[in-house]
């Protein structure tokens, strides 16, 4: 048997399984993810982006002075099962590093370091000058909540096509004035799919 042949065999093997990271900024690399019912890594993406502008766009933040977001319910009602973060740290993110808002992680427990430390007061190991004084937390002035709702309608077929399913996902944010209850921004966005193997409860 030819020896180059040999030395070539593992590299062949190597390629016909394994992991291999997908870069998501390569149109060729997810092209075969256009055809994924599921929510994947770009609808995040796009509709996080979207509706950050339009929140940053709307004037909301310009009615509130120093605005503060405290995050309130998000609820998933879609049939999948996701950590609703997936969608929510990439919003926060980017309105945070707007420049035009902040958020309140120890008014909803999110980070209980703040509470952490403010315990160690008397404590002599501690340089009293660095543990923070009384009444220095900012309480939020804004919440932002939200909700995942998916609808599944069948799509009937010809004569020479099969029946297809659309799967719409609705994407809804809302931002609230805590002092007066009022929302000052709302958004929807809609992700539409059609194909096969829709995500079923």
């Amino acid at each position: 048997m030819n020896k180059s042949f040999l030395l070539l065999i593992p590299v062949l093997l190597a390629g016909c399984g394994g992991t291999r990271v997908i870069d998501t900024t390569d149109q060729r690399a997810v092209a075969g993810m256009a055809h994924v019912m599921e929510l994947e890594h770009r609808d995040w993406t796009d509709t996080a982006d979207m509706m950050v502008k339009s929140m940053l766009d709307s004037g909301a933040f310009r009615r509130i002075e120093n605005p503060v977001i405290a995050m309130g319910p998000m609820i998933n009602d879609t049939k999948q099962r996701f950590d609703t973060d997936i969608l929510v740290r990439k919003i926060r993110s980017d309105l945070v590093n707007s420049g035009r808002a902040q958020m309140a992680t120890n008014f909803t427990g999110e980070d209980t370091t703040s509470d952490a430390m403010r315990a160690q007061r008397g404590n002599v190991e501690f340089d009293a000058a660095t543990i923070a004084a009384r009444g220095t937390l900012v309480a939020p002035n804004m919440s932002l909540s939200g909700k995942m709702i998916q609808r599944n309608l069948h799509v009937p077929g010809t004569t020479f096509t099969r029946s297809q399913e659309r799967v719409e996902y609705y994407l809804q944010l809302v931002l609230t004035d805590l002092r007066t209850g009022l929302s000052v921004w709302e958004e929807e966005r809609q992700i539409v799919k059609q194909g096969r193997n829709a995500p079923r409860w």
